[in-house]
This record gives C-alpha cells, sequence and structure tokens, in this order.
C-alpha cells in the first residue's frame, strides 16, 4: 500500500505519507481531503506537480493509527492507493549489516512483508564487525519500492547499486537513498545528521520544482557544492594569502580561500582583530595557516569581528574560544537563534532554510556562545531603515573604523566598516567584486544563488544598499582624493572605478 508512517512529532499522532495516484479531474483532491477530514486526519504537507507526473500526489496526515487505517482503507477502496502490479523488475542494492546473530532476520522479515522475492544473495565475514550483503530484489509493483527502501533504511544501511533509472515513479527515492549513502561516506555524517541532510536536500527540491527545476539538476547542484567544499581540505586547502602595511601600526592580512568568506586579520603588536572567519569545516587549515603567519597566535589577545551572521563568515566563531565576538544586536539575535536550534534570520525565509540548514551539516558548524558576544550598537538602533546608518564604531592600532548597519537586503544586520584615515572599507556581503572571482571561486559561489534561487533576503533592498554603500566610498574618495581600497566578504581586493569594482591591482 502506497503509504508510509513517517514519525511523531514531540509526542504527538504519527504523520503517515500517502502516495496517491489520483485522476487528472476537478474535484480529485476535493475527495481525498474529505475522506481524510471524515477520519479525524489532518494534512500536513501536499506535493503535486503536474509537469512531473500527472497523477501522483504526496500527502502527509496527522491522526491516530486507526484514523490513519481507515483513511488508508477508503482512499484505497476509491482506488487513490493502486495495488495494481507491474512488471517484474530486478533491482540490486547492498546492505550493511552487523555480524551477529539474528541481524539479518528484520530484514528478511521486511522483504516477506512485502512479498519480495531474492534472485540473488552473496555475502560473506570480513572481519570488519560487518557483512555487505548484496541481494537482486525481484520487483513486481515500483510504486512500493519507496516504502521498501524506507523500511529497510531503518534496520540498516542500504545502497542501490543498479536499477532502471527511468523510473519516475519513485519519488526519486533511489536518487534521495543514493545521497544519504554519498553525504554519509563524504562527511562522516551520524545516521542522525544523514537523515537531516536528507530532509533539507527534500526541502530545497519541493522548492525548486515548484520553479520548474528538473529534480535531476537539484540533486547536481547538491552534490556539486558538497563536493566542492569536501575536495578542498586538508593538502587541497589552497587559499590564497597576501599582506600589506595599512598603517605605522597596523598590517592587513587576508586569507582567501577557495570556498567560503575571506578572514581578514589586523596586526598590531598587542593583538589580533580577525573580520570574518570563513567556513567551519576548514578550521584545521586555517587555524594552521594562522599560526604560520602569527607564531605567538596562542597566547596573543585576539578580536573578531563579523560583518553579518551566515554560517560561511562565522564558521571559527566558536573554534576560537579566547577571543571577543563583537557584532551589532541583529547579528546578536541571529546568532542566538542558532545556539537555541531554532531558525536565523535567514533561515526564517523559505527559500534560504535548506541551503543554510545543508550549509551547516556539512561544514559541520556549530554556533558560538552567546555569553562572549560584545555589542556594537545601542538600543537605539531602529528595527527597520532603509539607509546605510552609523550605528558604532571601533578602534585597530592607530586605525578607527566607523560601523555601519545595512538594511538587510543580504542578511538582517548586515554591515559594512569604514576607517576614513586610510580609506579601507570592508563590504561584507553587501559589495562584492564578483568579477574578480577566480574561475574557482566563481563556479562555487554559482551554486548558492541557484539552491536558494538569490544569495539576498530581499533584492530590491540589496540593490538600494549597493548604491548607498558605493555613494559613501565615492564621498569618501572626494574627502579624502585618494581612492578607497574595498575590502569585500569574497574575492580580491578591490578598488571603485566608473561606478564599478575591478580588482585592485588592475586600478587604474
Amino acid at each position: 500500500m502506497n503509504n508510509k508512517q513517517i514519525g511523531l512529532k514531540n509526542g504527538s499522532d504519527p504523520v503517515k505519507t500517502y502516495v496517491t495516484n489520483v485522476p487528472d479531474k476537478a474535484g480529485a483532491f476535493l475527495l481525498a481531503s474529505k475522506i481524510i477530514m471524515q477520519n479525524g486526519g489532518n494534512i500536513t504537507r501536499v506535493s503535486y506537480n503536474k509537469a512531473v507526473d500527472l497523477h501522483t500526489m504526496f500527502i502527509d496526515v496527522q491522526g491516530n493509527s486507526r484514523n490513519l487505517d481507515a483513511i488508508s482503507q477508503q482512499l484505497q477502496t476509491i482506488g487513490y492507493l493502486n495495488s495494481c502490479l507491474a512488471e517484474t523488475r530486478v533491482m540490486m542494492v547492498e546492505l550493511q549489516i552487523a555480524d551477529k546473530s539474528g541481524e539479518l532476520y528484520p530484514v528478511l522479515k521486511i522483504l516477506d512483508r512485502y512479498d519480495i522475492n531474492i534472485s540473488y544473495i552473496n555475502s560473506g565475514s570480513n572481519g570488519s564487525g560487518y557483512q555487505n550483503f548484496r541481494m537482486g530484489l525481484l520487483i513486481e509493483n515500483p510504486k512500493m519500492v519507496k516504502l521498501l527502501l524506507d523500511d529497510i533504511s531503518e534496520h540498516c544501511p542500504i545502497d542501490i547499486l543498479q536499477y532502471d533509472a527511468s523510473e519516475t515513479i519513485l519519488d526519486n527515492t533511489i536518487f534521495y537513498i543514493r545521497l544519504a549513502n554519498d553525504m554519509q561516506k563524504m562527511f562522516h555524517l551520524s545516521t542522525e545528521h544523514t537523515m537531516e541532510f536528507i530532509s533539507e536536500a527534500n526541502r530545497i527540491l519541493q522548492f525548486l520544482q515548484d520553479k520548474g527545476e528538473n529534480p535531476h539538476k537539484v540533486f547536481d547542484y547538491i552534490r556539486r557544492f558538497a563536493a566542492f567544499i569536501k575536495s578542498h581540505e586538508g593538502d587541497q586547502f589552497n587559499a590564497d594569502v597576501s599582506c600589506r602595511q595599512m598603517s605605522a601600526a597596523v598590517k592587513l592580512h587576508t586569507i582567501e580561500p577557495p570556498c567560503g568568506s575571506n578572514t581578514y586579520v589586523l596586526e598590531t603588536k598587542d593583538e589580533l582583530v580577525l573580520i570574518d572567519t570563513g567556513f567551519a569545516v576548514y578550521a584545521h587549515e586555517i587555524l594552521n595557516l594562522l599560526r604560520k603567519l602569527f607564531p605567538d597566535w596562542d597566547t596573543k589577545k585576539k578580536r573578531i569581528f563579523i560583518t553579518h551572521a551566515d554560517v560561511d563568515h562565522c564558521g571559527l566563531l566558536s573554534v576560537i574560544t579566547d577571543a571577543e565576538i563583537w557584532l551589532n544586536r541583529k547579528s546578536a539575535e541571529s546568532l542566538r537563534l542558532q545556539y537555541q536550534n531554532q531558525p536565523d534570520f535567514r533561515e526564517q525565509k523559505s527559500f534560504c532554510m535548506g541551503y543554510s540548514k545543508l550549509s551547516r551539516i556539512i561544514t559541520s558548524y556549530q554556533p558560538p556562545e552567546p555569553s562572549r558576544f560584545r555589542l556594537l550598537d545601542d538600543d537605539t538602533t531602529p528595527q527597520e531603515h532603509e539607509e546605510l546608518l552609523k550605528i558604532g564604531a571601533f578602534t585597530v592600532g592607530d586605525l578607527d573604523f566607523e560601523v555601519f548597519e545595512g538594511s538587510g537586503g543580504h542578511l538582517y544586520g548586515e554591515m559594512v566598516f569604514l576607517c576614513r584615515k586610510q580609506n579601507i572599507m570592508f563590504t561584507g556581503d553587501i559589495l562584492v567584486n564578483i568579477s574578480g572571482f577566480s574561475f574557482e571561486r566563481a563556479e562555487f559561489n554559482s551554486l548558492a544563488p541557484y539552491l536558494m534561487t538569490t544569495v539576498n533576503i530581499n533584492s530590491k533592498r540589496a540593490t538600494a544598499m549597493r548604491r548607498q554603500v558605493t555613494d559613501l566610498i565615492e564621498r569618501t574618495e572626494q574627502e579624502k582624493g585618494m581612492p578607497c581600497l574595498v575590502l569585500g566578504g569574497h574575492g580580491p581586493h578591490s578598488r571603485l572605478q566608473g561606478g564599478k569594482l575591478v580588482t585592485a591591482e588592475h586600478a587604474l
């Protein structure tokens, strides 16, 4: 039967997914809804895309077991749960089963419950504590494969070795199973994190399918995103590192990683001040680099300032534990929400949640302890404003920085830091020199806009903020009679030329 109980929420009634086969006519969903309502069920999710499948509709229903059974029976009666058999196909699977008595038995019981015959089986002990069982399963009804795989995967890891990839009626189950196995192996994820990854991948898929995207393309982008991050760990972490003297007392060190935000370090004789910290997944690589750049790293006083509270800028906040974290009230609140395991300001936007959650999982991101926060602004900062608003200041050596808060186009709480003395501006992701990206960084930075449809919370505000930041740069250049060095959250050092950012070394 094409339905599956998918779990309990905080001790409440279970939720069951009905994979229904509805007729292509008016009132089809109305009839299913009536049956669900009459039996005390509550619809918690509906997914249907006529362009993908004319008849298949997914309905999540919450209710007690008796109600859900009654709903199943009545949907079966009206033909919405199709029980007819299709041609037999062989699906090759590999199961990882603990090498001890009785562990295979529950899997065989599941296969028996689904009336699945085994055409081939092979295994053997290898001393690892597990056996890899390869089985050929005779599939007569493709519609039940999703349920079968889900049931088996609750008992042991399962991988799909061979099946007809053209079969579209499986709700992408095989793609999810393969993706789960790949991600678990790639990032050594726990079962809990693996299932969370798949859940968020499904969230992205549903959102993009609503916009007409092909599921295969969505899965490909998710894989590319994960693989890119993984492929640059360890010896492959080929960051660009540069240093320039900014004043008599301050040196600027720039770490531009293959992906994730830049990390800037302002060095004085007394302290190191970091601007943003990159992805958590590269914590080991970045710390090794910092210790090479600064032999007294472990003992020297440190402060960290963040331009905004995205996970690719805040990855090392929980790792560098001997540094104060300076930020504005809005960014502090977003990080507090993360710490409380609640959606942060980016994740409160449905089109961003899946990508942000995936980023957290595969980069091993942990939010910082809020007691370390030091606020740059007071409680007079308005919650909403359209202008680039000065909210505070800080000093590093002989350089004084003004702190400006944006309207939240890229992310609520976004900031830029301006030093008028040397005409330097850290612009975060409000203003970035995209044209200056290397080919490799441009490739990676093309993935997020697809998976979220935009990297901005509010594109209209983001455009207005870019204009206001550009205007501020142009005004300070006129005041100082010298070009402004623009240090974006990603990409190279830049200058403003003809209203556009160009790489500083290429500026006229």
